[in-house]
């Protein structure tokens, strides 16, 4: 691999995230979300550092709890693995047995299929009811019919899955659990509390923005996602001031460097004009390797302990750097597109967007690297400076 373009995965950082998700809500269990390819960071490689760590895995669809129980060399085998779509065929429920996963129930379809599959195909389940986000989930007020009737088909099993979370729990999703206004999230809360009142069963409400700003909703089973990785979900509190470390670091090297006079342009369409004698480093990331075209220029990147500014339009290998104040920039140097220094909450926020589709929607082409494995001290100073660019979104 001669192009040093990569992400760095510090996997520690996950898993000191996972303990500070777990530190915030001490007293309920704490299931890991690890869908869209661990957001970005490999699927496997995230269940593996997480599975002693956490009370279980959240996936999108079957294929990823699939992929995680091949990971971990066996040790996520026992571990529970909650698919958070549920079944997309009657087959699936047979399938999720075999594994050992648990099934969200959305629909009175799916409670049908859950009852016509044979005693010994039946795998545990939780039950979503929409509370207010209008997605996925049954209606709060068929909560207590449908929960008897699970409840019911799951008592005839003749078998009982060594992977469980125990009984199930009825849980939602919150819409609006990032807005510092808290009221959209306290009606969902109380939706889901008065459809459930006088039934035993466990509760989940939390995702990471109600870990981190509302203990109301903390209740059996917590969902932290965005948050292992270092980003922030709230709007009005950085991932430094939620106690929160980058578990990426978004690499690549200067491949050139040029000087242009005042009045030249840089890159497509010529959106950025030299007000000055500049030097330009030219960097091999682009769009392909899911930094956003959207950039503006000016988002900065950080290059040898110093902040630098994006200067032209993203294109699909490379980005253009104002380095005209770093006299030391040379070939080869490493810049951090994001990481430590630069949050991706404040990449995405420059480019119109969210941390979640940087991260989740990294391609392949961009090679993930264990940070450990990687000694950068030759090519990119670090630093504890703490004047780091976090996100003010």
């Amino acid at each position: 691999m001669t192009r040093t373009t990569r992400a760095l995965i510090d996997t520690a950082a996950v898993v000191a995230n996972a303990t500070r998700a777990r530190a915030l809500a001490p007293d309920t269990n704490v299931l890991a979300c690890i869908k869209g390819n661990g957001y970005g960071h490999g699927l496997e490689s995230v269940a593996a550092a997480l599975v002693t760590h956490v009370d279980g895995f959240a996936v999108a669809f079957i294929d990823e709890a699939i992929q995680v129980r091949r990971s971990g060399n066996g040790q996520c085998d026992q571990t529970p693995v909650v698919v958070l779509e549920g079944p997309h065929h009657r087959e699936e429920m047979t399938v999720a047995a075999q594994l050992g996963l648990t099934l969200m129930i959305c629909s009175e379809q799916h409670v049908e299929w859950l009852e016509g599959s044979p005693p010994d195909r039946r795998p545990d389940c939780w039950l979503k009811l929409d509370t207010g986000m209008h997605r996925l989930g049954i209606q709060p007020d068929n909560a207590m019919q449908l929960y008897a009737r699970i409840r019911t088909a799951l008592a005839e099993r003749t078998i009982t899955p060594a992977a469980s979370t125990g009984n199930t729990v009825i849980c939602t999703h919150f819409s609006d659990a990032d807005n510092p206004d808290p009221e959209r999230t306290e009606t969902q809360i109380q939706r889901l509390l008065g459809s459930t009142d006088g039934m035993h069963a466990l509760r989940s409400c939390a995702n990471s923005a109600g870990v981190l700003a509302h203990p109301s909703s903390h209740m059996d089973w917590v969902r932290p996602g965005y948050m292992l990785y270092g980003g922030s979900p709230l709007a009005h509190r950085s991932a430094r001031e939620c106690g929160l470390k980058a578990s990426m670091s978004f690499v690549a090297p200067i491949i050139a460097l040029r000087e242009i006079g005042p009045g030249d342009s840089v890159g497509y369409g010529n959106r950025w004009t030299a007000r000055r004698p500049s030097v330009i480093a030219t960097i091999a990331a682009g769009y392909a390797d899911g930094y956003p075209r959207l950039a503006a220029d000016g988002t900065n990147v950080w290059i040898d302990g110093q902040l630098c500014p994006l200067a032209g339009r993203v294109s699909m290998d490379m980005l253009m750097v104002d380095v005209t104040d770093l006299p030391q920039a040379t070939e080869g140097m490493l810049a951090e597109l994001w990481g430590e220094n630069i949050s991706v909450d404040y990449v995405a926020k420059q480019a119109g967007t969210i941390g979640y589709e940087l991260l989740a929607g990294l391609p392949d082409r961009l090679p993930r690297v264990a940070r450990d494995s990687v000694d950068l001290q030759q090519n990119m100073q670090q630093t504890t400076q703490q004047s780091m660019i976090e996100s003010s979104a």
